[in-house]
């Protein structure tokens, strides 16, 4: 039963991950459009350009997860390489539930009702001919919030497997 959770915790965050994989890509081809239409045609787009920050947006924050599942976000490693497998599962279990799991509920705290204000008015860029989807670009947020508690979620248990209950 745990083990099937982790593994459908870790397929979505890796999934997902690999989703998001093609963001880089479409970030480099449509900034290089915006630059051209500028530079070559001497002309704009308003949308183009606000296209980015969703780009963006979806990349970073969809991909936390994933990010996180690979054990690829930064980290001060001055005493943790020194550390055998039991101490970097205790430094994993007790950062990722006293720090990691309380900013997570901070989190949702603050950007639920940022995220539904936004959905209730329909909210859309200041721009005059900018997108009107301000409020999905808001709800990445919560994506991110989703990721990383999925991901917290899944560390509690891999690690507290190690530690508590798996190999000693």
């Amino acid at each position: 039963m745990i083990d099937t959770t982790l593994r459908r915790l870790d397929t979505f965050a890796e999934k997902s991950g690999q989703m998001l994989a093609v963001l880089p890509l479409l970030l480099v081809l449509v900034q290089f459009a915006v630059v051209l239409m500028v530079y070559v045609f001497s002309t704009g787009s308003i949308q183009l350009q606000e296209s980015l920050q969703y780009i963006n947006a979806m990349m970073f924050l969809g991909g936390a997860g994933y990010t996180a599942l690979h054990d690829e976000h930064v980290r001060v490693d001055l005493l943790y390489c020194k550390l055998g497998e039991r101490g970097k599962a205790w430094v994993n279990f007790l950062g990722t539930l006293f720090l990691l799991v309380p900013f997570l509920i901070l989190f949702w705290h603050a950007s639920i009702p940022y995220v539904t204000d936004s959905w209730s008015i329909r909210e859309s860029s200041v721009e005059a001919s900018g997108l009107p989807f301000v409020y999905l670009l808001k709800t990445t947020l919560l994506l991110f919030a989703l990721t990383l508690s999925l991901h917290a979620a899944a560390d509690l248990i891999r690690f507290g497997k190690t530690l508590f209950g798996g190999k000693r």
